[in-house]
């Protein structure tokens, strides 16, 4: 089915596995991020604070009644989403698991790289970021929203399946999110070392149409409506592209100044 807790966390402690093979590789370059700790605190204080609320919420998710069970109507879904409510595959939604776990380990290319060797804590604590805020937004919306998943309509679907709270759990896909941050992120931070690369083009290709895939996945198991998919794809991309550009040094120095009257004033803004 949808993530769980236990799950995501698996997930960061490959990331953490992936942290510590970073400190056996040693280079010499000019890094293209820093770290400001103010910064860097304001983003994982809000970060943990929303997986917190996310956590609440999630709890507090209740099955289907007997009522709202009844009362499913397909005609009842727009125009647009209806056709995935006659999607569903318990295959398939195990198949995008594996290869999401595939695509939040991607980053594990960079350990290949002597030009990202002695960034490993750098960029590992803006990957944390971006998978943080990818996820627990995720489930943030989940817990508010509750709308019932897609395979909820389907006459096919085994009424076990149906009658649980993971049912209510459709937006935004999480899959997707978490999917698109990575690539998205790992797509940047390659441009941003590697400015000049030929191979930008394929590593943006590949990785996109990794979460792509994902995203198609999830419609197939009949987990998600394609907008659920859509605005997962968006809040995961967000993510992985302004976490980076935070970071990003040339950014840091970046002001907003003009000229008032014989004095000159300057007025400027940094986050």
């Amino acid at each position: 089915m949808e993530i769980k807790f236990n799950k995501f966390t698996n997930k960061i402690v490959l990331t953490v596995i992936w942290l510590m093979l970073f400190q056996y590789i040693s280079a010499n370059c000019e890094s293209p991020y820093k770290l400001d700790w103010t910064q860097d605190g304001i983003i994982l204080g809000t970060g943990i604070g929303t997986g917190a609320i996310s956590l609440i919420l999630d709890g507090n998710v209740k099955p289907l009644t007997i009522d709202e069970f009844n009362n499913l109507n397909r005609n009842d879904i727009n125009g647009f989403d209806r056709f995935a409510t006659d999607k569903y595959s318990e295959n398939i939604s195990k198949l995008s698991d594996y290869v999401l776990g595939t695509a939040i380990v991607s980053p594990l290319l960079f350990v290949f790289s002597e030009n990202m060797g002695e960034d490993w804590f750098t960029i590992g604590v803006m990957y944390s970021e971006t998978i943080m805020f990818s996820g627990f937004l995720s489930y943030l919306a989940k817990g508010t929203t509750q709308r019932i998943r897609p395979y909820a309509y389907n006459d096919e679907v085994p009424t076990v399946w149906k009658l649980n709270a993971d049912v209510k759990k459709s937006f935004f896909s999480g899959h997707t999110s978490i999917a698109f941050s990575s690539a998205v992120f790992l797509s940047v931070v390659y441009s941003d070392y590697y400015p000049d690369s030929d191979y930008k083009p394929y590593i943006w290709g590949a990785s996109l149409l990794l979460a792509s895939g994902i995203g198609i996945m999830r419609i197939e198991s009949g987990m998600h409506f394609p907008t659920d998919v859509i605005v997962g794809a968006l809040v995961g991309s967000a993510s992985g592209y302004l976490i980076p550009y935070l970071h990003r040094i040339g950014n840091k120095d970046d002001g907003v100044s003009f000229n008032y009257g014989i004095d000159r004033v300057v007025v400027s803004y940094k986050f």
